[in-house]
């Protein structure tokens, strides 16, 4: 569902590309939705149940506030659903969609790109050689929303984009690439956030202080920020030694990189593992690289009958992280995560 740029540009092609037959688009309202159904040869479906009568599988890629409607109507019918993050404007939205998914037995993978990407998967092989993590710190700044006089994006709405703003938008890529790479949930976290711009409706900027185990962190996010292309980076600090992973959400793949320091040293390069790129272009467009990913995977899953890595679950973590920020900033104080068991 879906006919916007990121449908357009990423989603249908990396689908169609990944061996997935195009059945139709869901887009009311939408003049794009006829171009982008043609281009695959599709229907443009005005009713919702009408699509789902006529598919295996639904990628929902619409407003955030739109996502558990949308998954739970085809989820209860038996479809499986690839669902952009954040999963929803809501901690008790999301457990309820991963609770309906779980007694339907179909398969849900939220798009995490991270998760995708060449850099950090990299890493992944390195986390051993960490030894003990003390210290954690990263941050996602972009500037999509720095400009105060363009328009209003459904993302600075609550009606579009939820109470989360930059936290849902940004913070679910870098709180699952945290829980990801640190091989442990965050626990606790003490945050602000800033709402930058009048007449914005959810924030724009916020830091966090967070605990995974005996790790203490601090995550740095901004949709107003000062830089282009956006920058995403986490660092894990072990007693053996650190890692930097850089990657490369908002450029080719080859811009990725990773870093790994002994303790004492310097930071060195490390060469990405050629064999993570299962036959994708590096430099394909942005976006596009991560997602030829991401459908083989889902698309691998629905045939196996397996759970997709990101799962839906891994998405629904990333939300209990969300929800716990915001409440950290609304209240003043610290507050635990709410824990998404494995």
């Amino acid at each position: 569902m879906g006919a916007g740029w990121w449908a357009r540009e990423v989603h249908a092609p990396a689908f169609h590309r990944a061996g997935a037959r195009i059945q139709g688009v869901y887009a009311p309202g939408s003049a794009r939705a006829k171009a982008l159904a043609e281009a695959y040869g599709a229907k443009v479906y005005e009713e919702y149940e009408a699509l789902l009568q006529e598919v295996d599988a639904v990628a929902i890629a619409t407003p955030d506030a739109t996502h558990v409607p949308l998954a739970l109507a085809a989820v209860r019918q038996g479809k499986h659903i690839f669902l952009e993050k954040p999963v929803a404007t809501n901690l008790d939205d999301a457990l309820m969609l991963l609770r309906t998914v779980d007694a339907q037995g179909v398969v849900a993978m939220t798009a995490l790109t991270a998760r995708t990407d060449w850099a950090a998967e990299t890493a992944v092989a390195y986390r051993e050689r960490l030894g003990k993590v003390v210290a954690f710190r990263g941050a996602f700044l972009a500037d999509y929303l720095a400009d105060p006089r363009a328009p209003l994006a459904w993302r600075a709405k609550r009606v579009g984009g939820g109470p989360a703003g930059v936290v849902g938008d940004l913070g679910a890529h870098l709180f699952d690439l945290a829980v990801w790479l640190l091989d442990s949930p965050l626990g606790k976290v003490w945050a602000r956030v800033a709402t930058v711009f009048p007449g914005r409706e959810n924030p724009d900027m916020a830091g966090v202080l967070a605990e995974a185990e005996a790790a203490l962190g601090f995550l740095e996010l901004s949709r107003v920020h000062p830089i282009r292309p956006q920058r995403l980076y986490l660092e894990l600090e072990g007693e053996q030694g650190a890692l930097r992973v850089v990657p490369s959400l908002a450029g080719r793949a080859t811009e990725a990189s990773l870093f790994w320091s002994s303790r004492p040293g310097t930071w060195e390069p490390v060469v990405l593992d050629p064999s993570l790129l299962r036959g994708r272009d590096p430099q394909e467009p942005w976006g596009l690289f991560h997602f030829r990913e991401l459908a083989r995977r889902f698309l691998e899953a629905v045939t196996k009958g397996t759970s997709p890595t990101p799962s839906l679950r891994d998405g629904v973590a990333a939300q209990a992280v969300i929800q716990a920020v915001l409440e950290s900033a609304s209240e003043g104080c610290e507050k635990e995560v709410f824990p998404v068991r494995a």
